[in-house]
């Protein structure tokens, strides 16, 4: 399932509110639109701006990711029980695969799949996982060199942790499915606001084209910055290492509603220029924990900071 593209050139919450100025400024002119087109009755406006109200009350995104965050914080003491696990499986291997053989034992016990699966990425711990299990099986004899190396209940322990991660994985992809069909919704109905809205406005300009005043009432960006306010509204986002106390410049920000994301690409603050709403932010680094479910109210006019301090994942 591909994800549906939004064809507004700004944030949700500003084509809502572009969308009820614009209706409203419709209503007032109605007389001029209805000389155009037959469409254009008071009617057309209220459902329109029923269309709009009944967009809005779709699940935000931070809501409908609400069950499946759940469900990774389930699956983090289980991904933290299979790591453990692949590196006791490393310490076995390393006892009786000597040479130029412990390389290929290491691929073939799922080890290539380690770096990434230890940056939650769930899909490369399944995989691990299930080349860990059948490397065991189909090597208990030497790796377990009698009674000297792995112990005999090992194989118990390393299955009953893929089992418990799978279980929790599988919910966690059904959950993620739905997810995903819910954001492609809230964008279809944003994309259908859109174009109702440009052609209303388009026909608008062509009806006032002699009437400066009036064409701008009906033009996009016009619109926009009204309801936009200062540019310097925003937020300022930095991201510092809690031991070296250095900034980390490769980090990622995702915000919602608007389904905005930007990376740091090298610089040490990541600077967003939105306008005045409520916020929920995600900030996703390379190497350290997620940082999610953070709201953040913006007010007119101030540059909200936000500057974490993240602790990073040891992975051996």
């Amino acid at each position: 399932m591909s994800k549906l593209l939004k064809s507004y050139n700004c944030s949700q919450q500003e084509l809502y509110s572009v969308s009820e100025l614009a209706w409203a400024n419709y209503a007032t002119n109605n007389v001029g639109f209805s000389l155009l087109k037959g469409k254009y009755t008071p009617k057309y406006g209220t459902d329109s701006l029923e269309d709009v109200l009944a967009a809005k009350a779709l699940p935000a995104k931070q809501t409908r990711d609400a069950v499946p965050e759940n469900v990774r914080v389930q699956l983090i003491p289980l991904w933290i029980t299979c790591l453990a696990n692949q590196r006791r499986l490393k310490s076995y291997l390393e006892e009786v695969f000597v040479g130029d053989a412990t390389k290929v034992m290491l691929t073939a016990a799922g080890f290539g799949y380690y770096p990434d699966a230890a940056n939650e990425v769930w899909e490369d711990v399944h995989s691990m996982n299930a080349l860990g299990l059948t490397f065991i099986t189909d090597h208990s004899i030497p790796l377990s060199a009698g009674t000297t190396n792995m112990p005999a209940g090992f194989i118990a322990t390393y299955t009953s942790g893929k089992t418990a991660f799978e279980t929790v994985y599988n919910n966690y992809i059904q959950k993620t499915i739905a997810t995903f069909s819910g954001t492609n919704a809230k964008i279809a109905a944003n994309n259908a606001i859109y174009t109702k809205l440009t052609k209303m406005l388009g026909d608008g300009r062509l009806i006032f084209e002699d009437n400066d005043i009036l064409k701008a009432e009906f033009t996009f960006t016009n619109l926009l910055a009204q309801i936009a306010g200062t540019s310097t509204t925003g937020m300022r986002i930095t991201v510092k290492d809690s031991i070296t106390k250095l900034n980390v410049t490769n980090f990622k920000a995702t915000v919602q509603p608007g389904d905005i994301t930007k990376d740091a690409d090298g610089n040490k603050i990541l600077i967003l220029q939105m306008s005045a709403d409520k916020y929920w932010l995600e900030v996703i680094t390379p190497g350290y924990p997620p940082y999610s479910n953070k709201e953040v109210v913006l007010t007119t006019g101030v540059m909200h900071k936000v500057d974490l301090v993240l602790e990073k994942i040891i992975t051996e």
